[in-house]
């Protein structure tokens, strides 16, 4: 079954308790598996009964009592209302070891139902206490008390028979005055002591009643306790094992003696008896020394701590955690357990440190357009009343204009990011022709002279989408192109009709783009750096292209080979145009 590969259920399927599973089966309950301690008290040893129905093993109609009644409809109720039945003690009796043999049984259990989950069907954990025994014990005892009772009962009619003769005795003999007076005397001093004996009796009688109660009043206090106790450890089990953090306990030295599913899941199985070697070997170098010294200096204060170190996970990798450990107390103050955590943390840094790069990159993107502009405004400013320096003037323009339209693309991209974050893009959709935005978008480049742009396929095709957010697309693919193209390389623009699309395809003859880095390329602040070049931009564009397609309901891919060129690629959907929408 798979909740016998539960450690934790398994230890606790182990215990010397005798537990049995059943299938929920009804009427059946055919028995999936049991415990070497079931196999004692139920005198089936060497016997394999999985598979079989409990009936099978044991047949109502030999068994005496009224437990071939009340164990049935138990098991049926705890199935039927999914909850946990106690039975009270009932008579079952079971077969011995030597066939065709029955033995007089006692017992008491407790049947826990167990939802079904996932490929494991429900069934019932049933504890079964064999008090064949207690109960024999407290039957010797009330036959002991009756006989006391009978021997009083016959006493006393002995005393009322010897009474009755003593009088006949009195009266034959009136002569014998003095034997008759001693005997009277004898009979009054028997009479005390019958009145003492009946005292005693008495006094006997109440002091086992006592005793009887005080025993059946211990007796439930332990099993009161032995059920808290029971219920308490289930409680703080299934809390530990809900948790999303990992949970591990030590004693009050430190060592592990108890960790959840998602420590195994994350770190496997470590050993209690290594100690120390074992726990420290899934610590990160770096950090090791450091969280044992914190780790030590709590041990000797029983101060609480909290730090933030490295784990290494069952892939190898290095995964930040903040651990935190506080210390549980007994009545006298005394430390007996160590409580800790450990919560995943590493997006949180990654996030820190993407957000440092971030910061690093944009300021540093921002600051060339930004000195560049200066520049050149500073040498329009010395030269505007200069005659013969006239002729800088259009170069230093152009130059200015753009710088003005870097850093306005810049500040576009982070601005595009933020409402992307918010959720508060927005597409103004109306239907237009892609070929003249394609036109468009490319008319700079064209008038650069540098690169050839080439548009081919269906230029007929009309969508229905945000023709500003699509020429935002395509100026970021064709300028994608175009800069990671020798000069004087052409690019090429292809529109092909799908079955239910518009595809747009990219394609340049630059250098490629390395299969290691493809999955990476509409991530954000991602940039592909080619080898001995350098080139400019915060990583943004692919990534806002991407987030604008797919709000469209379309899809964006690349395709590429180094040394011969990339494709990229988006799809927009084929709509109905008759009723125009606003669409967010």
């Amino acid at each position: 079954m798979d909740l016998l590969t539960d450690t934790l259920f398994k230890a606790l399927f182990d215990t010397p308790v005798p537990r049995v599973i059943l299938k929920a089966d009804v009427p059946d309950f055919t028995i999936l598996d049991y415990n070497r301690s079931y196999e004692l008290a139920t005198h089936t040893i060497g016997k394999n009964i999985r598979g079989k129905s409990l009936w099978e093993i044991y047949a109502p109609e030999q068994a005496v009592g009224e437990g071939s009644t009340v164990l049935p409809d138990a098991l049926t109720r705890a199935v039927i209302n999914r909850e946990t039945v106690y039975m009270p003690p009932f008579h079952y009796d079971i077969p011995s070891a030597v066939p065709g043999e029955m033995i007089t049984s006692w017992w008491e259990l407790e049947i826990v139902y167990i939802p079904a989950k996932g490929n494991q069907e429900a069934c019932l954990l049933t504890t079964t206490y064999n008090i064949t025994e207690r109960i024999i014990s407290k039957q010797s005892l009330d036959e002991g008390l009756n006989r006391e009772l009978q021997m009083g009962r016959e006493l006393a009619v002995i005393n009322e028979e010897l009474s009755a003769s003593n009088e006949e005795l009195t009266s034959a003999n009136e002569e014998i005055t003095v034997s008759n007076e001693e005997l009277s005397v004898a009979n009054e001093e028997l009479a005390m002591l019958n009145d003492e004996l009946g005292m005693m009796n008495e006094e006997l009688m109440h002091s086992q009643l006592n005793l009887q109660s005080l025993y059946a009043e211990l007796e439930q206090r332990i099993d009161d306790r032995t059920r808290e106790l029971a219920e308490s450890e289930q409680q703080f089990r299934q809390l530990a094992e809900s948790i999303i953090q990992m949970v591990w306990i030590t004693d009050d030295k430190g060592i592990p003696i108890y960790y959840n599913r998602r420590w195994h899941d994350f770190a496997g199985h470590l050993d209690p008896e290594q100690g120390e070697a074992d726990w420290y070997r899934v610590f990160h170098p770096d950090d090791a020394d450091r969280v044992r010294a914190v780790w030590m200096r709590s041990l000797e204060t029983g101060e609480p701590y909290e730090l933030e170190y490295r784990l290494r996970n069952l892939r190898g990798e290095y995964i930040w955690i903040l651990g935190r450990a506080a210390p549980y107390r007994d009545k006298d103050g005394r430390i007996t357990r160590w409580f800790g955590t450990c919560t995943d943390i590493n997006d949180l840094k990654l996030a820190e440190q993407r957000k440092d790069d971030f910061i690093s990159i944009a300021s540093h993107e921002l600051k060339t357009p930004v000195t560049s502009l200066r520049a050149s405004l500073q040498l329009l400013n010395k030269y505007k009343y200069n005659e013969d320096a006239k002729k800088l003037i259009p170069a230093l323009v152009d130059q200015a204009c753009r710088s003005s339209d870097r850093v306005s693309r810049l500040i576009d991209d982070l601005l595009n990011v933020g409402k992307l974050n918010q959720g508060q893009l927005q597409l103004n959709k109306k239907r237009f022709k892609l070929s003249d935005i394609i036109d468009e978008c490319c008319g700079y480049v064209q008038l650069a002279g540098e690169h050839q742009i080439i548009t081919s396929g269906n230029t007929t095709l009309e969508v229905y989408a945000d023709a500003g957010r699509i020429d935002q697309v395509m100026v970021n693919l064709i300028n994608n192109a175009v800069k990671y193209s020798a000069p004087g390389e052409e690019v090429r623009v292809t529109i092909d009709q799908e079955e239910h699309a518009v595809k747009v395809s990219v394609t340049d003859k630059g250098q490629g783009i390395p299969p290691e880095k493809l999955p990476h390329l509409f991530d954000r602040y991602y940039k592909v750096e080619a080898e001995g070049a350098k080139y400019s931009g915060l990583g943004l564009g692919l990534y806002i292209s991407a987030e604008i397609i797919r709000k469209h309901d379309g899809e964006i891919g690349v395709e590429s080979e180094p040394g011969k060129g990339s494709t990229f690629w988006f799809t927009l959907p084929i709509q109905n145009f008759d009723t125009p929408q606003r669409f967010k």
